[in-house]
Parts: C-alpha cells; sequence; structure tokens
C-alpha cells in the first residue's frame, strides 16, 4: 500500500514538472508595462507574441509602441491594422493598412487585410478595389477571386461576379462552386 502511494505522489510530481516544462516551451508574453522593450523590433516581436496570444488590443499597443520608434515599418503597419481589426476596430484598421500599403504598395497581405476588413464593414465597392489590387500581385489567390465575385455580386454587378466565377473554376472548384451558388441564390 505505501509503495502504491508513493508511486503516485512521483506521478503527480512528474506531471507537475512535465506541466512546467511545457509552459517554458511556450512561454506568455511578458506585461507591457514591462521596460524590457528597448527598440522597435522588440516591440514589434512582442505585439506577434500577443497577436498570437489573442491580446489583440495590447498587441496594438506594442505595434503602436514600435511605431514610436520606427514610423516607417510597413510590416509594423500592416500588423497593427490586423491587431485592430481582429479587436473589432474596423475604422483604425482601416487607417493603418491604408498606411502599410502606402509605404509598402506591392505588400499583398496588406491589400488582403484591408480588402477583408470593407468586406466585413459591408463597403464592397472598397473592397472589390483592394481585391482587385492583391489579385494584380498575385492572381492566383483564389480567396480574393471568390470575394471579389461576392463583391461584385452585392454591387449588383453579376456579369463580373460570373467572369470571378470563371476564373475561380480553374483555381478552386470548390470555391467556384460556392461562388456560382451565391451567384444563382442571388438572381432569383
Amino acid at each position: 500500500m505505501r509503495h502504491s502511494t508513493c508511486t503516485h505522489l512521483m506521478v503527480l510530481l512528474l506531471a507537475g514538472l512535465a506541466g512546467s516544462v511545457a509552459e517554458e516551451a511556450h512561454p506568455q508574453p511578458p506585461p507591457l508595462d514591462q521596460e524590457e522593450y528597448l527598440d522597435a523590433e522588440d516591440w514589434f516581436i512582442s505585439g506577434l507574441a500577443l497577436n498570437g496570444a489573442g491580446r489583440y488590443q495590447d498587441a496594438a499597443l506594442a505595434f503602436a509602441r514600435s511605431l514610436d520608434i520606427n514610423p516607417e515599418s510597413a510590416a509594423t503597419w500592416l500588423n497593427l491594422g490586423t491587431a485592430q481589426a481582429l479587436s473589432g476596430d474596423f475604422d483604425q484598421a482601416i487607417t493603418h493598412l491604408k498606411k502599410s500599403l502606402q509605404l509598402e504598395p506591392k505588400l499583398a497581405l496588406g491589400y488582403s487585410n484591408l480588402a477583408e476588413v470593407y468586406f466585413r464593414v459591408e463597403q464592397y465597392r472598397e473592397a472589390a478595389e483592394a481585391y482587385q489590387e492583391l489579385l494584380e500581385l498575385t492572381p492566383g489567390d483564389s480567396n480574393g477571386h471568390y470575394k471579389l465575385g461576392l463583391c461584385w455580386l452585392y454591387l449588383g454587378e453579376p456579369g463580373k461576379a460570373q467572369g470571378e466565377y470563371l476564373a475561380l473554376k480553374l483555381l478552386d472548384p470548390d470555391l467556384a462552386g460556392k461562388l456560382i451558388q451565391a451567384i444563382n441564390q442571388r438572381g432569383k
């Protein structure tokens, strides 16, 4: 009986140590008010970690601090806008995603995220423009074709939506099927 109690105690201790090791492998980002982040890259990396942990408002603060030091970083403006979009601050997200594209006009992910935000707030004309810019940079982006087709559909231009369906048919038959279904439903 004593032997089994020791065995159980040892298993619990090992499980506790394993839990500590697992926590060390994926450490939580420290609070933002700690002053160990001294340069723009440190704040940027902290923002990425906070974003990955689902702490979007804290991530936005970290990206903003990075931009205080280096306001010419398109990647930081992109991540700030994305974190703001994920936290529901769509107006600021749009402003900051546009800033990332001013600094880096060929930033495909910037157009993709900007288009998604516009789409989410039902600004379909602006979303369509951003998706078109995205597709100029990455013509094989099936999600871009699909969402652009939906934009055209919502804007009352089913012929253009049909054109996106035809392009999408070659890229992603599943998404093409969803788009033609939406086109057909909208036509009824």
